[in-house]
């Protein structure tokens, strides 16, 4: 794991998002799938994996600031290629571009197989703190 570790928030708690922090130039997040995981069609529903790339892709941003400082998504692209029902999956998020005030990360998703099951694509508002009060945000 590396430095810059911001806490957890509940919502990925308990979704059961599994942190595992940076592994070669990666930042990654495993989940083990579970049935409430699961959409009508009883494959891992769409708002999940994007749930999962948005927090990986925003905590690659987060470990290139310093500490203390945070971003928010401001638009990402996802493509799901195939379905997945059950075992483990992972997400790589990485870091590619920074300005000043934005940058651009890109990942994806991989099933216990190594086969890759979506990737996106996201550009991040770069906050001075981690969290902002209603007023800061506008």
């Amino acid at each position: 794991m590396s430095g810059n570790q911001a806490p957890a928030g509940e919502f990925t708690e308990r979704i059961g998002f599994e942190y595992r922090g940076v592994d070669d130039g990666d930042y990654v997040i495993e989940l083990a799938l579970r049935p409430d995981h699961m959409s009508r069609a009883e494959r891992a529903h769409g708002g999940l994996l994007f749930t999962l790339l948005d927090t990986c892709l925003g905590r690659a941003v987060i470990e290139h600031l310093p500490e203390g400082r945070g971003c928010a998504t401001v638009e990402m692209k996802i493509n799901f290629f195939r379905p997945v029902q059950h075992g483990r999956i992972q997400a790589r998020g990485r870091m590619r571009e920074m300005t000043r005030r934005l940058a651009y990360a890109e990942g994806e998703i991989l099933n216990d197989q190594g086969k890759r099951l979506a990737c996106a694509s996201g550009t991040f508002f770069l906050t001075e703190t981690f969290a902002q009060k209603d007023r800061e945000r506008v």
